[in-house]
């Protein structure tokens, strides 16, 4: 069976390097990805890669967002103060802390 490069994708490692992928297709359909060593091979039947990388990025979306969200949460607990009238905070400001005067 031969397998024939589709395409080659750089992904960052968590101790700062790269490494490269490569994804792959049968002449059946059939899809694999291994790293560029060739020592690490997944290989999917049609269908089931597909759901298999929808979900995979389904879950790694909503991670990230959740991740993002608590970002955004805390951030804006941090940036409240006793003055509510203005969601941003500037009805508090004038020009002298600017320097305009």
């Amino acid at each position: 069976m031969a397998w024939t490069e589709m395409g080659r994708y750089r992904s960052g490692t968590p101790d700062g390097n790269t490494e490269e992928f490569v994804l792959e297709k049968d002449d059946k359909g059939n899809f694999r990805i291994r790293n560029d060593f060739g020592n690490s091979v997944f290989e999917f039947e049609r269908m089931s890669g597909y759901e298999f990388f929808r979900k995979v990025k389904s879950d790694i979306e909503n991670d990230i967002e959740d991740e993002l969200n608590d970002i955004w949460t805390s951030a804006d607990d941090i940036d409240n103060d006793d003055d509510t009238s203005d969601p941003y905070g500037f009805s508090s400001i004038d020009s002298d802390s600017f320097g305009a005067d």
